[in-house]
């Protein structure tokens, strides 16, 4: 199969691409410096890849294959746990202006840059769908893992709601055959509402526990979503096994996600005391 391996430096990058690489093959990238993330100081080094996974750090070693990279700093591989590939700027009157199918090329763009600034794994938080995963995965274009959640699951009026007061509805990311709308109220919309999302690809499900300032008809200190929904989300997920990720800004609505079991909690802008001590 095809590999895509990029190796950055402040200004210089060296890729691997468009080649076989044999199962088990033992490529040495030697010669450069290596930050491990640990805090340690730069240090010489060789790191050995090996069907595509790093396998050992040190000195002087063998392989089928060696890549001269002196001069250059080699780095793991960075997680960005929160992206959104398909959102290249937020302006909405300039995104209904645009065709449906553009974003998809701005995608393209978004992920390779992604890439390129050394991050390997990214979470996108809403918006990516699996198409554009299996599309990284065979090679058709390049960009990091990436972990799906779909659609965000929100209230109505919540801060996934895109009703304007017009009656228009505008949303930041439209849906489509493989973005299900993700707009649900009370326990059972809610199960069904996870279960599309699973069924549509989601590896983690994202939730809004509270509204934002981008939505039009409610405020980041407001709650979403009632503690009986929460706990019916996180039970949902967990029957797939999988965890639940919420957009919450407002204290009470932190609160009511931390106790309903989310995992992780994005933004938390009036994060307080209490919170953190219900995420310890």
């Amino acid at each position: 199969h095809s590999e895509r391996r990029t190796f950055s430096a402040s200004t210089r990058t060296v890729t691997l691409t468009g080649r076989r690489i044999a199962d088990r093959m033992r490529t040495v990238f030697a010669g450069g410096q290596v930050f491990d993330g640990t805090g340690a100081p730069l240090a010489p080094a060789d790191v050995v890849v090996e069907d595509g996974r790093i396998v050992e750090v040190g000195t002087e070693l063998d392989g089928d294959e060696q890549i001269d990279v002196a001069g250059r700093t080699l780095l793991p591989g960075l997680f960005d746990a929160h992206v959104h590939v398909m959102i290249a700027h937020l302006d909405l009157w300039r995104l209904v202006q645009t065709p449906f199918s553009y974003r998809f090329y701005q995608a393209i763009h978004n992920l390779e840059a992604t890439l390129r600034i050394g991050i390997t794994t990214v979470r996108d938080a809403g918006g990516a769908d699996l198409g554009l995963k299996q599309a990284i995965e065979d090679g058709l274009i390049a960009g990091p893992r990436v972990q799906l959640s779909i659609s965000m699951l929100s209230q109505t009026g919540g801060h996934g709601d895109g009703w304007m007061p017009s009656g228009t509805r505008v949303q930041l990311l439209p849906s489509h055959p493989g973005l299900p709308l993700a707009i649900c109220d009370g326990v059972d919309e809610v199960r069904r509402t996870v279960r599309e999302m699973v069924r549509a690809g989601a590896e983690v499900i994202k939730c809004a526990t509270t509204g934002g300032v981008m939505s039009p008809r409610d405020k980041p200190e407001h709650s979403g979503f009632s503690p009986e929904e929460l706990d019916a989300l996180v039970a949902e997920a967990r029957a797939y096994g999988l965890e639940v990720m919420a957009h919450a800004q407002g204290t009470p609505g932190i609160k009511n996600a931390l106790r309903a079991g989310i995992r992780s909690i994005e933004h938390g802008i009036y994060l307080d005391d209490e919170s953190i001590e219900l995420m310890l």
